[in-house]
């Protein structure tokens, strides 16, 4: 949750950048449960306000704006377009500001190994990654941090601010057609299952993500599978594997 003092010295900022022209204010309906609170509250506050052609989504255009990307994405996954940027954007994201040349969008899910509710960006006219902020919050930060300084490059100066104080990651776009239309393409960062069965007949498995690792019990349709954050999950996931190990759980054979 955005705590108001980091929202309002945001607005704040961005409000008194020389070169941010303000929007007319809209709102969010309060009982729309499609979007999260903090999104909401972002965008009630800053939608519609420009730099440049950098654009904040206005809450009224924020359905609109998603269902374009959703059938620019469709097409590009079916065949039907030839558009390698546009395997850039996921239907579970929401736009929250665009340009002729960039996209800042809230992911509600966790892609890339990350944790859910971070920020997505990427550069559609020549960028080969997404660009991954932790947090909603942390992604208002380090744009606060690049409009606090007058001038036409807010935006570099807050990218080269998250890199020198490590707020954003970056994660390629795989290089192949194919891959990039592959829903795979999302689980850059997650590292592969690894399978574990007792002679009882349970099955567990376990595989390493950005900030922590998920388990899974059982196998097919009836597998539960929980997220879990660590602050280091190549030691927790050890751990855990010499756990399950210890309880006479061992290694599938090869097929």
């Amino acid at each position: 949750m955005i705590s108001e003092s980091l929202l309002q010295l945001f607005v704040r900022t961005l409000g008194s950048h020389k070169y941010v022209k303000r929007g007319a204010i809209t709102r969010f309906e309060r009982d729309d449960a499609n979007v999260h609170a903090d999104v909401a509250r972002v965008l009630d506050q800053v939608g519609g306000w420009r730099y440049g052609d950098f654009k904040f989504t206005q809450p009224s255009q924020l359905e609109t704006d998603r269902a374009a990307w959703n059938k620019l994405v469709d097409d590009f996954e079916a065949g039907r377009s030839i558009m390698w940027n546009h395997a850039f954007w996921n239907r579970a994201w929401l736009p929250l500001a665009t340009s002729s040349a960039e996209v800042h969008a809230y992911d509600p899910i966790g892609c890339f190994g990350g944790t859910p509710h971070q920020i997505v960006s990427f550069d559609t006219k020549g960028g080969d990654s997404w660009h991954m902020f932790p947090s909603i919050s942390a992604w208002i930060s380090v744009l606060t941090e690049g409009f606090e300084v007058e001038g036409k490059d807010a935006l570099s100066i807050a990218y080269a601010w998250a890199r020198s104080n490590k707020t954003c990651v970056d994660v390629k776009l795989p290089m192949s057609l194919d891959e990039q239309r592959s829903p795979q393409r999302f689980e850059a960062g997650i590292g592969a299952w690894t399978v574990l069965r007792h002679p009882d007949g349970r099955t567990w498995a376990v595989r390493e993500r950005r900030d922590g690792f998920d388990l899974r019990i059982g196998e097919g349709e009836d597998a539960v599978v929980r997220k879990r954050s660590a602050p280091n999950p190549t030691s927790e996931v050890r751990r855990l594997i010499r756990e399950q190990k210890a309880e006479g759980f061992v290694p599938p054979p090869a097929p």
